[in-house]
């Protein structure tokens, strides 16, 4: 089993209490596979992926990031970010297309405020 990076499970526990996403639903990956290119005319890589199962009954999520990810921690709060609107919308059967890039910036921008929320709930003890 690969070993995540300093602070991912903590990361994933806060990301789970803060939007009320049952942490029993949600999985994580820290992948060394190759990630798949980037769809559309853009050149390049995912650095994660969210992807939807049901079992059960229930939904659950995976979120795999790749370790070529620069930032896992950002990759897993980004990808989360998707996860929380999927399930707001009651989008969460859709397929991997063209990045959209006005939407990856939001969850680019949710991901690094929930880091920093999440950096200073641990600095002040919370």
């Amino acid at each position: 089993m690969d070993q995540y990076p300093e602070g991912f499970t903590p990361f994933l526990d806060f990301l789970c209490r803060k939007y009320t996403i049952d942490p029993k639903r949600v999985f994580i990956e820290y992948s060394s596979n190759p990630p798949p290119p980037v769809q559309g005319s853009r050149p390049g890589f995912y650095d994660g992926l969210l992807s939807y199962r049901r079992k059960d009954g229930q939904l659950e999520f995976l979120i795999t990031v790749f370790k070529i990810a620069q930032d896992p921690l950002l990759t897993l709060g980004h990808e989360f970010a998707h996860l929380v609107e999927d399930l707001r919308l009651g989008s969460v059967d859709k397929q991997l297309g063209p990045p959209d890039d006005a939407r990856e910036k939001k969850f680019d921008e949710q991901a690094g405020r929930d880091l920093l929320e999440f950096g200073i709930g641990n600095r002040t003890g919370e």
